[in-house]
């Protein structure tokens, strides 16, 4: 397809997978390319046939542990505190997205994708979802209201609450099921202190097996909503639900 210079590139990075989204200045994403695997050659012959003129380029990181890091963490050895919560990966490399809400985000990359990506690219920008999320969230969202918030990506969960003004959680989990889901939800809720019948869960973006999450819940909790951004997308794109399951795609389109 031919692109102008208004165009938009979205690189998503999920676990091996990688997807590419082309998104036209008024928001419409006109193109989505799924490569179910990578790795150097194919990740070499896909950057080479990408055209250098995009007007903004991001690279979105997903199914990647992460720790979130105050402000006044920034300068710490990050290294060190992320080996506390999650296996140190010795082949990557750690990078951290700081922001202007005082929580940054710390993961581990490979660092030849990432060269590879900035040798393409000289102004591209990475990100983790759980960044991009937060960006979101502190943006649209009441926090003096007790909410949790989640994110379902395989078997990767992201869970937020926040409460009182403050961001209490941020943090990921491996939940296989959909009753690891509701496990680890109400453990948040009762490790935390909040009341089920005062708090409201949010769903973010549509997840595999919807109607049986919220049947897992309802006993439970009173108020649950899903979180589904108003994007817009070419009648031809051949595979919508991939957007509909990616909260922070949809985030990053409707900024």
């Amino acid at each position: 397809m031919a692109h102008s210079i208004s165009h938009k590139l979205i690189i998503e990075l999920n676990g091996s997978e990688l997807t590419l989204i082309t998104v036209k200045k008024d928001g419409l994403v006109a193109n989505i390319e799924v490569y179910p695997f990578f790795d150097q050659p194919i990740l070499e012959q896909i950057l080479e046939k990408l055209p250098e003129i995009y007007t903004n380029i991001t690279v979105l990181i997903r199914r990647k542990p992460f720790i979130s890091v105050p402000e006044n963490f920034y300068s710490a050895n990050l290294s060190d505190i992320y080996k506390l919560s999650h296996e140190w990966p010795e082949s990557e490399e750690l990078y951290l997205d700081k922001s202007d809400n005082g929580i940054g985000i710390a993961y581990f990359l490979d660092p030849t994708f990432v060269s590879l990506v900035t040798a393409k690219f000289q102004r591209v920008t990475f990100q983790h979802e759980a960044s991009v999320i937060l960006k979101k969230l502190y943006k649209e969202v009441n926090f003096k209201q007790p909410r949790i918030l989640f994110s379902i990506n395989n078997e990767t969960l992201i869970i937020f609450a926040i409460n009182n003004a403050q961001l209490v959680l941020c943090n990921t989990y491996q939940a296989k099921t959909n009753d690891d889901v509701f496990y680890f939800v109400m453990l948040i809720f009762e490790q935390l202190h909040f009341l089920p019948g005062e708090t409201e869960l949010v769903i973010l973006g549509e997840p595999p097996n919807r109607t049986e999450l919220f049947d897992l819940f309802k006993n439970y909790i009173k108020d649950i909503n899903l979180w589904i951004e108003n994007y817009t997308i070419s009648e031809d794109i051949k595979q919508p639900h991939l957007l509909a399951h990616t909260f922070a795609v949809q985030a990053m389109l409707c900024e």
